[in-house]
């Protein structure tokens, strides 16, 4: 009977290597997995530190938009949302209302007013209109001389004396005319002119501005308004003395650039008694011519009867100052 073999011992040695490289395996198995727990872990704090980061951004972000939001409500409030509803807008709508016609109320009240206090304002007529166009009414200065004489009532001596004793004078339609025109110059009168207005019949004397100082602006309403209102309450008679009436205007501390004379023909007076004939009262016209007259004169020449020679008188007066005469028509100025 043969002997049983008995375990060689390599066969061990080979078990433990096996175990060996087993555990080896095992170690380092467990090793790697440590060392990726910990980087994982660093990872992680950092993604959560940027987190932080980003989020610390982004709440500067929205604090910087709040505040960007409260800058534009200080400029722009939002409406009252409260003050839309119906009532306090029809309250809203009812107050505005009053305070329109009030505004209404006070408006009529300043255009009566000025309506009744200032009915000087003339009527400026347009350029292509001016009846008194070819007139040579030189500024700054220019003067207007009125007669007032008795012959100013009518178109004759009977018809003036009649007027006269019946005390119908304010009645004459020629008296008024001769206002009118007034009226018509100062309308035309260019702005930057200031005029001065005289009465001339056996006196002369200023009825606009002062004695100092006659001259007035048309385009200022109250010294329009007092000159007018001397213009209406002037009355016609007595004779006239143009000599006087030229050497008045010519003595006024500001020298005249231009005159107007509106009368209805030549002087009479003064007169040494007894009725004047027409040689008479060209020769008063002519002493009258005596003043030096360095001014154009114009003249409207509203007709008389019995001086023939006027109108002629006038026109070489004119001539000679650089003015003119004009004879209105019958409806001119209208009243």
């Amino acid at each position: 009977m043969s002997k049983r073999r008995e375990p060689q011992s390599s066969a061990l040695s080979f078990m433990d290597c096996i175990c060996c490289g087993f555990g080896a395996v095992l170690l380092l198995f467990i090793l790697t997995a440590k060392r990726q727990i910990v980087v994982s872990t660093e990872d992680a704090t950092q993604a959560q530190k940027a987190a932080e980061t980003l989020q610390i951004a982004i709440d500067e972000a929205e604090a910087k938009d709040k505040a960007l939001d409260k800058e534009i409500s200080a400029l722009n409030p939002k409406p009252d949302t409260n003050a839309t509803s119906i009532a306090q807008l029809a309250a809203e709508q009812e107050r505005l209302a009053k305070e329109v016609e009030d505004q209404l109320r006070e408006l009529k009240a300043i255009e009566t007013e000025v309506t009744d206090e200032a009915p000087a304002s003339l009527d400026r007529p347009s350029a292509n209109k001016k009846y008194l166009a070819g007139l040579k009414l030189r500024g700054p200065h220019a003067v207007i001389l009125l007669e007032n004489s008795g012959s100013m009532l009518a178109r004759n001596a009977r018809e003036a004396v009649d007027l006269m004793q019946s005390g119908k004078s304010k009645e004459s339609e020629k008296w008024q005319r001769a206002k009118a025109a007034v009226r018509a110059v100062l309308a035309a009168i260019p702005k930057g002119t200031k005029v001065a207005i005289f009465q001339m019949n056996e006196s002369t004397s200023p009825i606009s501005g002062t004695n100092q100082d006659p001259y007035i602006d048309p385009y200022n309403n109250n010294q329009l308004l007092a000159t007018l209102e001397r213009l209406d309450a002037l009355e016609a008679s007595g004779g006239a003395d143009l000599n006087k009436g030229l050497r008045t205007i010519n003595g006024i501390p500001q020298r005249p650039t231009s005159a107007l004379v509106i009368t209805d023909g030549l002087p009479t007076a003064p007169s040494s008694g007894g009725s004047l004939s027409e040689s008479d009262r060209v020769r008063l016209f002519n002493n009258a011519l005596a003043a030096r007259v360095t001014f154009p004169v114009n003249a409207l020449l509203f007709p008389f009867e019995g001086d023939p020679s006027a109108a002629g008188l006038y026109w070489s007066l004119g001539t000679r100052t650089g003015g003119i005469t004009l004879v209105p028509d019958k409806d001119w100025p209208a009243l």
